[in-house]
């Protein structure tokens, strides 16, 4: 896993903290059927939930977006539970059977995305859709390549439909979505998994993994950087955000049996995004 603290992408302005997230093709995973398979069960929780939500100003369609949006990039719930973090298991190569290969949407929806974390199954393809009357686009780029540009596509109407195809993104594993008409606050991430054992936490911060081969393994978190102060590049310009948070556990799953694991972290002193 590569992690830096910030990174430029040249070609739309965008500062922005930059790292790898499930590396699909480091193993080539084959299906097996697992005889007394196990689960991997826990949650990721905030040590302690700030006492205020940021806030993300809107600059543009104000009519369509509102004049404030709540900012995505922590989401908590019950006990510090933190939505919208990823954790997967490293380097499994054979397990459960996929999910059929079909179709993952990412909606442009009120000037935000959803999901604002989005995983595609081993096969799948993804669709994009805007559901706003103004004209969004959707510019993705690759976290684990120095944030090159993967695709930029133009949605100008509501209800426009953009296809992109596996062999569109062949070789990226995880990349950040924005919206470059205007919408810096927009942003998600697009995370293709490398096996089934890989989830993104719920309201309240919980994962399950289903049906896990007995033996040892490590399990990864990731969540996005939280922290952010305003970009020099002037209004419309995306905010300059702090590193991801990641963790690792190692953990041994008994036959029938479920593993409890937990992830915890603090908030960065604001000086250490800076």
């Amino acid at each position: 896993m590569i992690s830096v603290r910030f990174h430029r992408a040249v070609a739309s302005g965008l500062l922005m903290a930059a790292c790898a997230l499930p590396a699909a093709a480091q193993t080539r995973y084959r299906e097996t059927d697992v005889q007394h398979g196990g689960a991997i069960a826990g949650c990721v929780r905030i040590a302690a939930v700030p006492s205020a939500s940021a806030v993300d100003r809107v600059t543009k369609d104000e009519i369509v977006c509102g004049r404030r949006k709540p900012s995505p990039r922590l989401v908590t719930g019950k006990a510090g539970g933190v939505r919208y973090a990823v954790v997967w298991i490293e380097g499994i190569s054979r397990g459960k059977k996929c999910p059929p290969p079909g179709t993952a949407t990412l909606k442009q929806r009120n000037c935000e995305y959803a999901p604002h974390v989005l995983i595609l199954n081993p096969g799948d393809e993804l669709e994009i859709v805007n559901e706003d009357p103004i004209l969004h686009n959707v510019h993705s780029y690759d976290l684990g390549n120095n944030l090159r540009s993967v695709f930029n596509i133009a949605q100008p109407v509501k209800n426009f439909h953009s296809h992109v195809r596996g062999t569109d993104i062949a070789g990226v594993q995880s990349m950040l979505t924005t919206c470059d008409a205007g919408h810096p606050w927009m942003n998600a991430y697009i995370v293709r998994a490398g096996s089934p054992y890989c989830a993104v936490t719920d309201a309240d911060g919980n994962f399950r993994l289903d049906g896990v081969p007995p033996g040892t393994y490590t399990l990864r978190m990731w969540h996005e950087g939280i922290t952010a102060r305003n970009s020099t590049g002037g209004p419309g310009t995306p905010p300059v955000v702090e590193a991801p948070y990641t963790d690792t556990r190692q953990v041994t799953v008994q036959p029938d049996q479920e593993a409890d694991v937990s992830f915890v972290f603090s908030l960065r002193p604001a000086t250490a995004s800076n």
